[in-house]
């Protein structure tokens, strides 16, 4: 695996053009959208002028002439304003600004995952499915809204892999008035699926979820609550599982670690499942990677790496259960 050393040395040795160009890019095209944003608000500044003056002015009696001057002022504004609009599109700086975000990630993103492997592959469009993500196991089968984008997907080892943004939200049966849906989650998604199978499905929470909480994740399906031995790791973790046994024999010192570890970085709520011949991790920390703005300058990696963090962190925990031999059968256990 590539390190966070070597991914910005690529950064910078491999890709340092194409961010240098794309950062003028974005600010030629947030310079174009300011000043549309100005010349759009002159002609609604001028009505607001003549509106003021004509409300401010005695009564004549000749309410005819004032109808007619107001509804021409009317149509001269709106006039103004599609006539300010076509100059301002036809000006230099609208490509710039509407084909910046996937310029971003075909020129960016894409270049780096391949980077991270070969056999890596990048899909901006796509996401985990409603089947994907309540086949974890963990999430109650209701009418959710699945949005989501940057796949990717790829092979390493024996194991097959998925990671995109994924948001999930669900509508209430009662609400009170102008409630919107429910965000059961909202994050980084991760699947990754083994020729073989788990012995016991086994569940990790982080401690006052929300999707618990709030019945999305009804936790007596899950099993028997488990204590593993590391005092920490219980702190921040619940578990379940239908065996306990089997579920202290998968969290060993070293796994439990890094899912602490995985949370301390992120600060977001972490639901982890091993069920039949997957592991499924859904950090809920709030963030659309490569969802970049003409606002922000590419000069600032936090973005970038912070993805990289991620993705190498789930890829390495779920190749640390390879070499747990006990945990693993060749048959599948009931869904029940």
């Amino acid at each position: 695996m590539k390190t966070l050393e070597e991914f910005n040395a690529f950064l910078d040795q491999q890709l340092g053009d194409e961010v240098e160009s794309l950062e003028q890019q974005r600010i030629t095209g947030r310079n174009w959208v300011r000043r549309m944003w100005v010349a759009s608000l002159v002609p609604f500044a001028i009505f607001v002028f003549f509106m003021v003056r004509f409300s401010l002015q005695p009564a004549s009696g000749n309410e005819g002439n004032r109808t007619f001057i107001i509804v021409a002022l009317v149509l001269l504004v709106t006039l103004g304003g599609y006539v300010t609009r076509y100059f301002m599109m036809k000006r230099g700086g609208v490509n710039e600004a509407t084909d910046y975000r996937p310029d971003f990630k075909n020129r960016i993103v894409k270049p780096l995952i391949s980077f991270l492997h070969p056999d890596y592959h990048y899909q901006p469009l796509n996401h985990a499915s409603y089947e994907e993500f309540t086949e974890s196991g963990l999430f109650e089968k209701k009418a959710y809204q699945m949005t989501g984008n940057d796949q990717v997907y790829g092979k390493l080892g024996e194991m097959n892999f998925q990671f995109c943004d994924l948001t999930v939200t669900h509508m209430p049966v009662v609400t009170v008035r102008g409630q919107g849906p429910d965000t059961v989650f909202c994050g980084s998604y991760f699947i990754a699926q083994f020729p073989r199978y788990f012995s016991t499905p086994v569940y990790v929470l982080s401690r006052n979820n929300n999707a618990a909480g709030d019945g999305y994740i009804q936790t007596w399906h899950l099993g028997k609550k488990v204590l593993p031995a590391d005092a920490a790791f219980n702190k921040l973790f619940m578990v379940y599982a239908p065996d306990d046994a089997a579920a202290q024999q998968l969290l060993t010192p070293a796994l439990m670690e890094r899912i602490v570890a995985l949370h301390e970085r992120t600060a977001a709520k972490l639901f982890i499942s091993f069920y039949n011949n997957r592991v499924y991790v859904g950090i809920d920390h709030g963030t659309d990677y490569f969802e970049t703005t003409l606002n922000k300058s590419l000069h600032n990696r936090q973005m970038l790496n912070n993805f990289y963090l991620d993705f190498m962190s789930m890829l390495q925990l779920a190749e640390d259960l390879k070499s747990n031999l006990p945990i693993w059968t060749s048959r599948s256990f009931s869904p029940s």
